[in-house]
């Protein structure tokens, strides 16, 4: 996909959290996710950070040389030392708002500014982030998964079904496959949702999983 089209996706994906909470009542704020830290208001802050770095990462000076693509920068990503600070900040984010509504409506206004600052941009350009220096196309692949994953992660606090779009799980699927470095067993391959959930780890691998998988099963999960 080329920067536009990555865009798009990306633009997809935060449209169908809005889409999938702003009519919450306030009381589904409060349920608990599968990301410990944090309850359904507090994951739409963490998003709200998500989209936020696509323009934080502007003012700052890169290197002269790109040093992660999209997926070696969840290679980069410590959860034993980053994950504390990561919790704090988006918790912070989503205690600026008086409820869960408020949080969605900032997220919604925050996502559409953050995208279009980087819309006219070039995909070669060179953002730095807090983990590395990287092209523009390949940081916004980071948001898609972000977006994509934590996306799954409200469904299930919420009990419905997965809004993913196909774009949104092509692009996290790509990057799980790169971490993998390995070949997918059709098996999983069929089950992109499935995948991204074990990938993640999310959801444990089964016996058939390790059997299809053989050495490859432990690399699961395959970022954190």
């Amino acid at each position: 996909m080329d920067l536009s089209e990555l865009l798009a996706v990306l633009d997809d994906e935060c449209s169908r959290v809005v889409v999938a909470l702003r009519a919450l009542p306030e009381e589904d704020f409060t349920r608990s996710t599968r990301c410990p830290a944090w309850d359904v208001k507090g994951l739409v802050g963490h998003l709200w950070r998500d989209v936020d770095r696509l323009a934080t990462c502007l003012d700052l000076e890169p290197a002269s040389e790109p040093t992660c693509d999209g997926a070696s920068y969840f290679r980069a990503y410590d959860p034993v030392a980053d994950a504390p600070s990561i919790a704090e900040q988006s918790l912070e984010v989503a205690d600026r708002y008086d409820g869960g509504a408020a949080a969605v409506a900032a997220f919604d206004e925050h996502r559409r500014a953050c995208i279009a600052a980087v819309r006219p941009l070039a995909a070669e350009r060179l953002v730095r982030t807090r983990i590395a220096t990287m092209r523009l196309d390949e940081f916004v692949k980071t948001r898609v998964l972000e977006l994509a994953v934590h996306g799954l992660d409200l469904a299930d606090a919420l009990a419905c079904a997965p809004w993913i779009s196909l774009g949104g799980e092509t692009v996290t699927v790509a990057i799980l496959e790169e971490l993998l470095a390995g070949p997918l067993p059709s098996s999983i391959a069929r089950d992109p949702v499935g995948f991204i959930d074990r990938g993640t780890g999310r959801r444990a691998l089964s016996d058939a999983d390790r059997a299809a998988l053989g050495a490859l099963a432990d690399r699961f999960p395959l970022l954190g």
